[in-house]
Formats: structure tokens, C-alpha cells, sequence
């Protein structure tokens, strides 16, 4: 018995890690379902487009894309976040109904955020787009260029040995380098199977009484790199747009009385055990009202729309990167387009040098292609 519990006890440390290859494939395979999804909704991002239709088409996408792998085989695949398509000054998590939607305009700035998890295996990804057609400038421009180039600082910082609150200070000069703030809360996470808020973190930015504990990055680790950048001050508040966006409370019980209410945590449990979704999966009016008696038991917990003042612009680019020997190995990340064009620029030395250097030390790259030949 003692063997088996061992046996168990390795396997289940094994799965953690992007030391097996089968682990490092998933991650893969997940993140290339993310990035076509994402590329698919950016490019149907135009004037007058509703944004619930650009949500439901990016999740449609990753289920047509993942109903043909693992066919047969007890593995768990699916949505990891759902779509949202948040614009202007909101924050993030916005994933409207269709009674609640908007059109986009001429000079929106719609950040798209997505995820798809594979055999538990996470892969998480945003990115930022103007509407419209014609060079981007202006505060807009300011705030995805502050995003692109804290997430180049980031990518180039996460080295097995490195710790975390080494990031922070480089992000926020990075930032306010194009007279940006990052928002307040937003942290890079650790990914783990079927967890997509491990324990390490990076902070965006210092914050006065929210500490984040000391960690040292190891090798074979995943992380989701997420940047939410603002123009203004980087305080985002809830105004009354409705949550439609939940995740299944771990370890939380509670004896529910209404009928609609255990249903609801039923087919929720059954649908999405462990990851976020969206209000879209349930038609039935019944499960909506239930939920909301499983969110005030806190069986659920609640992806709230978050706002700026309303005149600032956000930006926000999320990339996922496993640390393998050979350097970082990025598994999502859609690159900025060309015509993002900010008249500010980094001029803090240290900066500077970081980013001239390149992700991957050249040894890496040669070894890799070796090990794509033998492949």
C-alpha cells in the first residue's frame, strides 16, 4: 500500500511539472487553441460588431477546436476563462449577454481575454486592439506600448533563481515611462494543473498594504504573465454592470434551501468543476436565478466588470511562458501590430540594457532546434 501511495504521491508531482514532455504538450496544445481563438476575434473586431457575438464566437472556437483531440480518453478539455471583450476604461470581464450588449465604435480599445485548458493544463491570453482603421496614437497607443514593453521586461526576468519582487520596480519605471499606472490588484500568477492563481506571484506595481510574498522562480515551472495598464491612476472600481462571469468556490459548502439554487450548483458542477465560465452556457432562466443564491452562500465567486474613471483608456496583454532549460517558452501571446504608435519611449539605463538582450541565450535556440530534429 505504502508503494502505491508513493506511486501516487510522485505521479501526481510529475503532472505538476514541465519537466515530462507529455505536460509541455498540453500547455502547447492548449496555448495554440488560445492564440487561434484570440486571432479569430481580433479580426472580427470592426465597427459595429457586437461584442456578446465576439464572446460566444471566441468560446465557440476553442470548443470546435478541442472536440476533435483527445477523442476517447478520459481527459477534462475545455474553456480555462471565457471570452470577454472589456472596452475603453473597463478593466476587465466584461462577457455580456446578448440583452446587455454594445456595438463597437471607431477608436474603442477592446482588450480580448481568454483561456483553454486541456487535461487541466492552462493556457491564458489577452490582448489590446483599436477599432477602426489607420495608425493608433495618443493615450491609447501610451497604454499598449507601457503593456508591450512590461510584458518584453517580464519575459526576459523569468529565469529559474530570479524572485518575483526583483519584477515589480522594473514594471512600474517600464510603465510610467509612458506616463501610465498599472492597475491595482492585477498580479501575474504561477499556473498549476487545473489552477490557474498559484502561490507565486508578480505584482504589477508596489501597493501600500498588499504585500506579496518573496519567491524564487525554479525550472520546469508555468506562469501566466497578465499586464493591465491604465492611463489614469489604476484604481478600478464596480459600477452596475452585471457579473456574468463565475468560478465554482473550492472547498466551500453550504446546504442550499431553493430548489433553482441546487439545481444550479448541480449542472455547475457538472459543466465546470474548476474553472471560471460564463452566464452564456445556461439558457435557462431557472440556473440564473440560482446562481445567484450560490454567489451569496459564496459557493461562487464572482469575475466582477471593473471600471476606470471614464476617460481613461486600459490596455492589457496576457501571455502564458513554461521556464525550460533552454530559456522561457512561450505558449500564447499575439504580438502588437505595427501601427501602435506612441511618441513616448523608455529612457531608464537599466531598461534599456534589459531589453536589448535577447529571451533566449543562443545556446538555448541551437539546442532546441536539435531537439526538434530529433523529434
Amino acid at each position: 500500500v505504502d508503494k502505491l501511495a508513493a506511486g501516487e504521491k510522485e505521479e501526481e508531482e510529475e503532472e505538476f511539472d514541465c519537466s515530462v514532455p507529455e505536460v509541455v504538450n498540453k500547455y502547447q496544445f492548449a496555448g495554440k487553441v488560445a492564440n487561434a481563438a484570440i486571432a479569430k476575434v481580433q479580426a472580427e473586431c470592426v465597427v459595429g460588431k457586437d461584442v456578446a457575438e465576439l464572446c460566444l464566437l471566441g468560446d465557440s472556437i476553442i470548443n470546435q477546436e478541442l472536440a476533435n483531440v483527445y477523442k476517447g480518453k478520459k481527459i477534462e478539455k475545455g474553456i480555462a476563462f471565457p471570452t470577454c471583450v472589456s472596452l475603453n476604461n473597463c478593466c476587465g470581464h466584461f462577457s455580456p449577454l446578448k440583452e446587455d450588449s454594445i456595438q463597437l465604435k471607431e477608436g474603442d480599445v477592446a482588450k480580448i481575454d481568454l483561456g483553454v485548458q486541456v487535461d487541466g493544463y492552462v493556457a491564458l491570453v489577452a490582448t489590446t486592439v483599436v477599432i477602426g482603421t489607420g495608425d493608433i496614437t495618443g493615450p491609447a497607443a501610451d497604454a499598449i506600448m507601457a503593456a508591450k514593453t512590461a510584458a518584453e521586461v517580464i519575459i526576459r526576468c523569468l529565469k529559474p533563481g530570479k524572485k518575483n519582487v526583483e519584477i515589480t520596480p522594473l514594471l512600474e519605471k517600464c510603465v510610467e515611462a509612458y506616463g501610465c499606472k498599472a492597475v491595482d490588484g492585477v498580479v501575474s500568477h504561477q499556473l498549476k494543473r487545473f489552477t490557474t492563481d498559484g502561490t507565486k506571484v508578480i505584482t504589477n506595481k508596489n501597493v501600500p498594504g498588499h504585500q506579496v510574498e518573496e519567491a524564487t522562480f525554479e525550472p520546469h515551472e508555468a506562469y501566466a504573465v497578465d499586464i493591465v495598464v491604465s492611463t489614469g491612476e489604476g484604481k478600478c472600481r464596480e459600477l452596475d454592470t452585471k457579473c456574468t462571469v463565475f468560478k465554482r468556490a473550492p472547498d466551500q459548502k453550504y446546504n442550499l434551501k431553493m430548489k433553482t439554487a441546487r439545481e444550479a450548483l448541480f449542472k455547475i458542477e457538472k459543466a465546470h468543476p474548476k474553472m471560471p465560465f460564463s452566464l452564456r452556457d445556461f439558457d435557462d432562466p431557472r440556473v440564473r436565478l440560482g446562481i445567484t443564491e450560490c454567489v451569496r452562500h459564496e459557493l461562487l465567486q464572482p469575475h466582477p466588470v471593473l471600471y476606470e474613471k471614464d476617460t481613461e483608456k486600459v490596455a492589457q496583454i496576457k501571455f502564458c511562458v513554461l521556464l525550460m532549460p533552454s530559456g522561457p517558452l512561450k505558449v500564447t501571446g499575439l504580438d502588437i501590430p505595427e501601427n501602435v504608435k506612441s511618441d513616448k519611449q523608455i529612457e531608464d539605463e537599466e531598461l534599456i540594457e534589459l531589453l536589448k538582450q535577447p529571451i533566449k541565450a543562443k545556446k538555448g535556440k541551437k539546442k532546441k532546434e536539435e531537439e526538434a530534429k530529433k523529434e
